[in-house]
């Protein structure tokens, strides 16, 4: 059984996982990483935090769910921009999960609005590795894609020190009813 998840990416000055939509979302805090204001999560279970995290964060967001390692279906927002969706692992998606063909071409037309996206972000993306990476097929880990990802859209994450911790609720619970270990 693979990793079912999701990342997100959003620029925000606390940590990410404090946001109200990622808080309602759930899961655990698998790993966070940053660039700058920029950062990563990845929450493991919970569902797929709500798009107010643009809202939020008044910036552009990019979430991004992984289903059982072999897939991952993106969506991304911005303020001025228009929304972006493609689908990381696509023939996989086609082939085992039943999405429609169009979702192949889907992702030839998100890679200019994926381009766009990460300028709008203060970023340089790689044109030729964002089409590179929205044609390929999991090796064997979906979620490695997600990385692959965001690194052609010009990021560049490192990772943050604490790791592997439940995201806090008001009573210091984690979401998993465990007692958080945030300090």
């Amino acid at each position: 059984m693979g990793f079912f998840g999701t990342f997100v990416v959003a620029r925000y000055d606390g940590p990410l996982a404090e946001l109200p939509a990622m808080r309602q979302a759930g899961g655990d805090l698998a790993w966070s990483a940053h660039d700058g204001a920029w950062q990563i999560v990845q929450l493991h279970g919970g569902a797929v935090p709500s798009d107010s995290i643009g809202q939020e964060t008044q910036g552009p967001v990019l979430i991004a769910q992984v289903i059982d390692s072999d897939v991952v279906a993106v969506e991304a927002a911005s303020p001025r921009g228009p929304r972006w969706h493609c689908v990381l692992s696509p023939r996989t998606a086609h082939d085992s999960y039943g999405a429609p063909e169009q979702v192949l071409e889907g992702n030839e037309e998100a890679a200019p609005l994926a381009a766009g996206w990460a300028r709008e972000a203060g970023r340089e993306p790689d044109t030729d590795a964002l089409a590179t990476v929205l044609a390929a097929e999991a090796d064997p880990f979906a979620e490695d894609l997600v990385l692959e990802l965001v690194s052609a859209l010009g990021f560049r994450f490192r990772e943050t020190p604490e790791q592997v911790v439940p995201l806090a609720c008001q009573d210091g619970r984690g979401l998993t009813g465990n007692q958080s270990t945030q300090g």
